[in-house]
């Protein structure tokens, strides 16, 4: 069967995001970022591991509405951070991934590799928000969001729907569905510890002294 351009170019977008995913990884050692990388971009997550992860998140979305009330588009930092320790408390591992996305032909967040390096190098906290989108990855070409989906609401006019969505997927189904692409540009939990904390590992370290006390 010959695909036409438009689907070359959404089945080719599964490599193009490992692709990044390992620059990505490459870029934050750069930075000092030594922590475990948890995920690789070469994995193969099954279609089981996805619908776990729904399933748990779909569990955790009262929390997540009382740690984030109201409109969670603005949010990415805190519900990454919580979805990456409660995921990787429950034996899935995750790690959040700082990029950017584009939402048809509109660059939503105008993160760049210098960008973000700046925010990192910065010797005093940068002023104003941060441009940036934080998500979850699983590994290989898997994309856990919450935080985009409400955005699209305000932003986008999508379906009302979307306003009690949370992204769980693959990135070439991103494209497919909603022509929205995933650009990595760094990994890690270093990034909010050293530009915005508080350190996500210092919730999932937290998470699991309380299990491990508990058991």
């Amino acid at each position: 069967m010959r695909l036409d351009m438009a689907e070359e170019e959404i089945f080719g977008y599964t490599e193009l995001y490992r692709d990044m995913l390992t620059k990505a990884f490459a870029e934050s050692a750069k930075l000092g970022f030594n922590r475990p990388a948890i995920i690789s971009p070469d994995a193969k997550i099954a279609d089981s591991v996805l619908r776990a992860t729904s399933e748990l998140l779909g569990e955790l979305s009262e929390f997540l509405s009382m740690v984030v009330p109201g409109y969670w588009g603005n949010s990415c930092q805190t519900l990454s951070t919580n979805i990456f320790a409660h995921l990787n408390n429950q034996g899935i591992p995750a790690n959040i991934v700082l990029g950017n996305v584009l939402v048809g032909a509109t660059d939503e967040f105008e993160a760049t590799l210098e960008s973000l390096q700046e925010e990192v190098q910065a010797t005093e906290h940068l002023q104003g928000e941060q441009r940036v989108h934080a998500w979850i990855s699983l590994g290989g070409d898997t994309i856990v969001d919450a935080a985009l989906p409400p955005r699209l609401v305000r932003h986008y006019q999508a379906p009302e729907q979307f306003e009690d969505m949370m992204f769980i997927g693959r990135a070439a189904e991103m494209v497919a569905r909603y022509n929205i692409k995933y650009q990595p540009i760094l990994v890690g939990t270093e990034f909010f510890a050293r530009t915005n904390p508080p350190d996500p590992m210092d919730l999932l370290n937290k998470m699991t002294e309380r299990r491990l006390f508990v058991g």
